[in-house]
């Protein structure tokens, strides 16, 4: 008998907030009732890897109109990189709403949620070093360090975005004096299997919890269509 295959990795739902300060201000996704046009023939090209033969039914209908009935926020279990879900539901293109907003819309209490990102540089990702930390993160996002203290250090507790916890030592030492995280770096790299490039993105909620993120740098793009476009209303 077989032995038992282990669980599939959980896929993480994710505060809106910290989806979007791991996705980046750019990132736009429609919410809930946007109406979007589904092109099931880039779908599957994406999902095949190349383009199959497609039936008549699928020709004839090139771009279906649908709305979003759903959206998930959500982080991938082996990267830790955001992506979003959305729940199509076909309608007539004449029942179709006349709206287009953006998810960004919905955030509520923003002034209190800071985020900082930082572009890794080989340095950082160097799996036997620390973490250079600028000084707006050490100052917005870093519980304030006792700078009479010799040297200056703490340890910091950061939660990622599959819930997990990290600690790291956070210092101010040096000639001249800069902020670095050193014990627990390392052991984050490695697990994140981060490289020079990728960014970390740091993140405080109010003067309580702190999060970590990634953003893996952009890989060369295939070629392929799109499966779903927005269409915004004029």
């Amino acid at each position: 008998m077989p032995p038992p295959r282990p669980p599939a990795a959980e896929v993480r739902h994710v505060d809106l907030r910290i989806w979007r300060a791991c996705a980046g201000s750019s990132v736009r996704i429609p919410i809930v009732n946007s109406r979007v046009y589904y092109f099931p023939q880039g779908h599957v090209e994406q999902s095949c890897g190349s383009a199959p033969l497609l039936s008549s039914i699928v020709l004839s209908r090139p771009a279906i109109a649908c709305v979003i009935s759903d959206v998930h926020c959500l982080a991938d279990p082996k990267t830790d990189e955001v992506f979003v879900k959305l729940f199509l539901l076909p309608v007539e293109p004449s029942r179709l709403p006349n709206q287009f907003l953006d998810i960004n819309c919905e955030v509520e209490d923003s002034d209190k949620f800071v985020s900082f990102a930082k572009i890794l540089t080989p340095s950082d990702a160097n799996n036997g070093g620390g973490f250079s930390v600028p000084l707006f993160c050490a100052d917005s996002i870093f519980p304030p360090v006792d700078y009479n203290a010799e040297p200056p250090v703490q340890t910091l507790s950061v939660t990622d975005v599959r819930g997990g916890t990290w600690e790291f030592r956070h210092i101010y030492r040096g000639t001249p004096r800069r902020h670095l995280l050193t014990t627990g770096w390392s052991k984050f790299v490695n697990q994140k299997k981060l490289i020079a490039g990728d960014s970390v993105v740091f993140m405080r909620e109010g003067n309580e919890k702190m999060y970590i993120g990634v953003c893996r740098v952009m890989k060369k793009a295939e070629g392929g269509r799109g499966f779903w476009e927005v269409e915004r209303t004029k």
